[in-house]
C-alpha cells in the first residue's frame, strides 16, 4: 500500500499525465471534430473504480487525510452503540443515518469507500450527462480541479453533497422528470450538508435570469463590496446563524495557510477564469446555451457571495460552495460549444494544460 504521506502526490501526477495524454489527443482537433468525438467513457468508468477503491481503502490512523479520522471516530461510537440513532430533528440527518446503518453491518474503510464512489461517480455521472462525447476529457478537468482531492479525503461530506449538487445542476434545466430528479437530489445534498442550500438557491434563481450580464455584475459589485464594507458584510453573513459553519467566518485562526485573511487576490484570480471565459463566450460572441448559462451563473452568484467574506477566517469553505462547479463551467463550452472553430483544439489543449498547471503550482509551490 502506498503511504498516506505520499496519496496526494501520487494522485496528482497520476491525474498530470492523463491530462498531458487527454490534451494531445485533442490539440489538432476543430470544434466539429470535438463535438463528434467519442473519448472513451469506458476508461473514464475505469478510472473512476480504481481511484473510488484507492481513495476508499486509505490509510485512517493518519493526520495526513484531516477530518478522516474524525469520521472514522464518529463511525465507532455508532458501532459500540456509543452513539444515539440519529433522527430527522439533527441537523444532516441523512449523512447521520447512512454513518449508522453502515456502522451495523461493514467496517470504517468500506463505509468510507461507499463514501468515495459518491463523491467519484456522482461527478462522472455529471460528466456524462452533460459531455456525453467528451467524458474522459470532462473528467479530468473535475478529478484535476485544485480542491478535487481535498474534499475527497478530508471534507468529505461537503464532497459528496457538492458531487450531488453536480448531478443535480445537470438534471435542473431537462423536462418535467429532470427537475423532479434534481428536487429529490437537492434534498439529498441538503440533509448531507446544509451549506449546500447556497449553490441550490442560485441554481433556481439562476433558472429564472435571462442573461449572464445580471450575475456578472451582481459578482463585480460583490467584489467593490468587498473591499468597501468586507468586515461589515462578514459580520452580517456570520449573525444569521442558519448553519453552524458560518461560525468559522470569526473563528480564530490556526496554521492553515490557505485559511489566513487578507483579501485574497490569488483566489480571486483563480476563481474569475472561468467569468472571464463566460464573459467572452456569452457576452462578447453572444453564443447562447441555456444548459451552460444555468452553470455560468450558478458559480458566479455563488461565487460572489464568497467574495464578500473573502477576508474572512476559513473563508476557504465557502469558496468551494462555488469550485466544486468550476471544472464543468470551465470544460462545458470548450467540448460543447463552436468558439474557436478550426482551433478549438490547440485552446481546448492550453486551457486543459493551465487548469492541470495551477493545481501542481498551488499545491508543490505555493502552500
Amino acid at each position: 500500500m502506498i503511504p498516506a504521506q505520499y496519496y496526494s502526490t501520487v494522485f496528482l501526477y497520476l491525474v498530470i499525465v492523463l491530462t498531458l495524454i487527454a490534451a494531445n489527443s485533442v490539440s489538432h482537433q476543430s470544434y466539429s471534430q470535438i463535438r463528434k468525438s467519442h473519448h472513451n467513457a469506458l476508461f473514464a468508468l475505469a478510472l473512476c473504480v480504481a481511484l473510488t477503491l484507492w481513495i476508499g481503502f486509505r490509510p485512517t490512523n493518519t493526520s495526513y487525510f484531516g477530518d478522516t479520522f474524525s469520521y472514522k471516530w464518529s463511525f465507532y461510537l455508532y458501532q459500540t452503540h456509543q452513539k444515539a440513532i440519529p433522527t430527522y430533528e439533527e441537523g444532516e440527518w441523512l449523512w447521520n443515518y447512512f454513518m449508522y446503518l453502515c456502522a451495523q453491518s461493514i467496517d470504517v474503510s468500506a463505509y468510507l469507500t461507499i463514501v468515495a464512489a459518491g463523491y467519484f461517480g456522482f461527478t462522472l455521472w455529471a460528466c456524462k450527462r452533460l459531455m456525453p462525447n467528451n467524458v474522459l476529457v470532462a473528467y479530468l478537468f473535475c478529478i484535476g480541479a485544485l480542491s478535487f482531492f481535498t474534499y475527497g479525503t478530508n471534507g468529505i461530506r461537503n464532497g459528496l453533497a457538492c458531487s450531488i449538487v453536480l448531478l443535480m445542476l445537470a438534471y435542473i434545466n431537462g423536462n418535467v422528470r429532470d427537475k423532479i430528479i434534481a428536487s429529490i437530489l437537492a434534498v439529498v445534498a441538503f440533509h448531507i450538508h446544509k451549506s449546500t442550500a447556497l449553490p441550490i438557491t442560485m441554481a433556481v434563481l439562476s433558472l429564472f435570469i435571462k442573461s449572464f450580464k445580471t450575475a456578472y455584475i451582481f459578482w463585480v459589485l460583490s467584489i467593490l463590496i468587498s473591499l468597501v464594507a468586507g468586515g461589515a458584510v462578514t459580520a452580517f453573513f456570520a449573525g444569521l446563524g442558519f448553519d453552524d459553519r458560518v461560525s468559522y467566518l470569526q473563528a480564530e485562526m490556526d496554521s492553515d495557510t490557505f485559511s489566513r485573511t487578507s483579501f485574497r487576490w490569488d483566489f480571486l484570480l483563480y476563481s474569475m477564469m472561468p467569468i472571464v471565459l463566460g464573459y467572452y463566450v456569452v457576452i462578447k460572441r453572444g453564443i447562447r446555451n441555456r444548459t451552460y448559462e444555468l452553470f455560468l451563473n450558478t458559480y458566479t452568484l455563488s461565487n460572489a457571495f464568497w467574495v464578500m467574506v473573502i477576508r474572512a477566517n476559513y473563508s476557504n469553505r465557502f469558496a468551494y460552495l462555488s469550485w466544486f462547479m468550476y471544472p464543468i463551467v470551465l470544460a462545458y463550452p470548450l467540448l460543447k460549444l463552436d468558439i474557436w472553430g478550426p482551433q478549438q483544439g490547440k485552446k481546448l489543449r492550453l486551457i486543459m494544460l493551465a487548469h492541470i498547471g495551477f493545481t501542481w503550482f498551488m499545491q508543490t509551490l505555493y502552500w
